[in-house]
């Protein structure tokens, strides 16, 4: 069993009990920022139990001035706060048709929190980086081995660890997140300290942060070279696959739910988008199984990194079945498709919204 307590999860979705993976349901991603009770959670093994007396993070290798930093030092640094969204590599697996690899996530592997850390570039400043320095691998305390299906290859136990190339570590919105959404960060979400990584998907983000590594050269690892790859028909696991690494356009509707029963009328239709790519810069919805779209009316993001709410005031007359779909595009002109591409892992789904509702005549 895993070491989770259970209170972590009370108004989540578990989709695997050890490790504990649990996602939100549609009506809780409303909000601009997403509480963290209603924030997914993902772990690959047992969370590990870090006290922050005790807690030291490594910072070394390719550096002049190899050093530990305590949590006491972490938070006296000069900090910031980053509104981000933090979204599973593996959302919306479920919806893959045929089914893919992995835990079977819904659409709720998704949340928007503000977090509050320290810069890994003013980190990496205090250690001086040396000229060969490349990559930066990120190792977290927790520890285990991965399961894989049948006759898929396995890593030996080992700690989960992931590394950004410099340029990518070294952005001043790359952090060292210590609070979420103004307290400090819960067990399951990396206490005591995370690593966030702006725009790319979760797996990045590192939790329960022990151990900064600067490299010479491309770190080569379970996690990053064979798991989180993207495989597509035909191919084998290989360690030159394609990385899993910026966020997808991407948007959902929050309301009204899958198999929804509405009367007749004005209806507002509501929902989150985003991408790690640039910012929204619309959304369309259709109501008559994709023949017409409709732009939505876009809120603006609270920050480069956070989804965007929408809106389409939709008047339906006429009783019956109703599709609606929803798609958004980026101001880097991304656009969802209706079906995204097989992989199989499932990785990255960014397949067109699609619910649908049931029209009653209205009362």
């Amino acid at each position: 069993m895993s070491d989770v307590a259970p209170e972590a999860a009370r108004e989540l979705n578990v989709r695997s009990q050890d490790p504990l993976c649990a996602s939100a349901s549609l009506s809780h991603l409303d909000d601009e920022l997403t509480p963290t009770g209603h924030f997914f959670i993902r772990n690959h093994f047992a969370i590990p139990r870090l006290d922050p007396s005790s807690w030291a993070l490594s910072v070394w290798g390719e550096v002049e001035r190899p050093f530990m930093l305590r949590y006491e030092d972490l938070k006296g640094l000069p900090s910031k706060e980053v509104v981000c969204l933090l979204e599973c590599a593996g959302n919306s697996r479920s919806t893959m048709q045929p089914p893919a690899e992995g835990v079977p996530w819904d659409h709720g592997a998704v949340g928007t929190a503000r977090w509050r850390g320290v810069p890994v570039a003013a980190v990496l400043e205090q250690a001086s980086l040396r000229p060969n320095a490349t990559n930066v691998l990120f190792e977290g305390a927790d520890f285990g081995k991965e399961r894989t299906a049948p006759g898929v290859l396995a890593p030996t136990e080992g700690s989960y660890a992931m590394s950004l190339p410099l340029e990518k570590a070294l952005h001043p919105d790359t952090m060292l997140a210590y609070e979420m959404n103004g307290e400090s960060l819960p067990a399951e979400h990396g206490y005591p300290v995370r690593l966030l990584v702006p725009g790319w998907y979760g797996m990045a983000s590192v939790k329960w942060l022990v151990n900064i590594r600067v490299l010479n050269q491309p770190f080569r690892g379970f996690h990053e070279n064979d798991y989180y790859v993207f495989v597509a028909e035909g191919e084998r696991d290989t360690p030159i696959g394609q990385r899993v690494t910026t966020i997808r356009v991407k948007s959902l509707i929050t309301w009204p739910g899958r198999g929804g029963l509405i009367p007749t009328g004005t209806h507002r239709i509501r929902g989150v988008a985003w991408s790690g790519q640039g910012v929204i810069s619309q959304v369309e919805v259709s109501t008559d199984n994709g023949r017409s779209w409709h732009q939505a009316a876009l809120q603006e993001p609270q920050s480069p990194y956070a989804w965007q709410r929408w809106e389409y005031q939709w008047e339906v007359r006429k009783p019956g079945y109703y599709l609606i779909r929803a798609r958004a595009t980026d101001d880097k002109s991304n656009t969802q498709p209706l079906q995204a591409p097989w992989n199989f892992r499932g990785y990255a789904v960014n397949s067109t919204h699609t619910v649908p509702v049931t029209v009653r005549p209205g009362d």
